[in-house]
């Protein structure tokens, strides 16, 4: 799979290739290809990955969060990012810059 990018806010995020996707009871159920896992995102995993349909910046989609969840970003932030250094870990994410 390669090196992975660490994830900050300045990273520019895009959905993993070669992932089949599918949704149940509003829960994103995601299986990779290349690895033959799959996974399951909870609420806020599956609502990121809606919004990463089109590739973001990390500090954009923690200001759309914040708006959304009514927290401040740098809240949404700390408690995203682990979320997002999994999800590139895995391969579900493509991390740059």
């Amino acid at each position: 799979m390669g090196i992975v990018q660490e994830v900050t806010e300045t990273s520019s995020l895009r959905r993993g290739r070669d992932l089949l996707e599918a949704t149940l009871d509003d829960e994103v159920i995601l299986l990779s290809v290349e690895r033959g896992f799959y996974y399951s995102l909870d609420d806020i995993g599956s609502d990121i990955w809606r919004r990463i349909v089109t590739p973001c910046r990390a500090s954009d989609l923690f200001a759309a969060l914040s708006k959304d969840y009514d927290a401040d970003a740098a809240t949404v932030a700390r408690d995203v990012l682990p979320l997002l250094r999994e999800m590139a870990a895995e391969g579900l994410i493509d991390v740059s810059g």
